[in-house]
């Protein structure tokens, strides 16, 4: 009878034990504020446990591993390696919402392509969050034959006042997003060039969550599709 019980009771606990391998990623901010991803919960450093959230992948932009149907009591059976999530699937994801850039002297440069009719121009903006608007360089975009624009008075980093227009884009791509029929600010620059083209500013940066990592000079955005 004991030997009964015993086996009965190990049965139980198998089955109340919950299986992994859920399909989930897990996010958390790290001491520095940088939003970080894995793929299975053990791998969250402990001391920031009590502040991760479980990403279901079924509705979050990293995409869905689930078997077709939606009834769960008709789905058979399923061995625990079949459940695992395909860690170089969600890796592939996660890397689309990365974009190398350069940090120097505590400056970020971001890669940004704009477009006009059949032309593109590949440029360098810097990452500048005290900037309302994003401007581009003039000189930075003479492949592009840029129409007039409406005029403007922006005023600059020192309380100068600059003649520029807003001229509206094809489109304008940072990393992996692309606005289309986006517009910016172009000033014509007076003294010496800077080694950027112009700035990336708040406009775009308030509807697109980021975090930079300054160790491997990449920013990571927030997954939204």
């Amino acid at each position: 009878m004991t030997r009964w019980l015993h086996t009965l009771l190990i049965i139980l606990i198998l089955l109340l034990t919950p299986l992994t391998g859920s399909g989930e990623i897990y996010k958390y901010r790290d001491k520095d504020g940088r939003l970080n991803f894995v793929d299975e919960e053990h791998k969250i450093p402990a001391e920031y446990r009590d502040r991760t959230k479980s990403v279901s992948e079924a509705n979050d932009a990293l995409g869905s591993f689930d078997s077709p149907g939606n009834n769960e009591e008709s789905t058979p059976p399923v061995a625990l390696e079949e459940k695992r999530p395909d860690n170089t699937s969600i890796n592939k994801k996660l890397a689309k919402y990365q974009t190398p850039v350069v940090i120097a002297r505590n400056r970020v440069l971001v890669p940004v392509e704009v477009a006009l009719g059949n032309r593109v121009a590949e440029l360098s903006l810097l990452l500048d969050t005290g900037a309302s608007s994003t401007v581009l360089h003039r000189s930075s975009l003479s492949e592009l034959d840029l129409p007039s624009g409406k005029r403007y008075k922006a005023r600059v980093a020192g309380g100068g006042i600059v003649n520029s227009n807003r001229i509206n884009f094809r489109h304008i791509n940072v990393g992996p997003f692309q606005i289309n029929k986006a517009s910016a600010m172009v000033i014509n620059l007076t003294g010496k060039a800077p080694s950027y083209d112009g700035m990336l500013g708040m406009d775009f940066l308030k509807n697109h969550p980021y975090q930079i990592d300054f160790k491997n000079q990449v920013i990571n955005w927030e997954p939204v599709d």
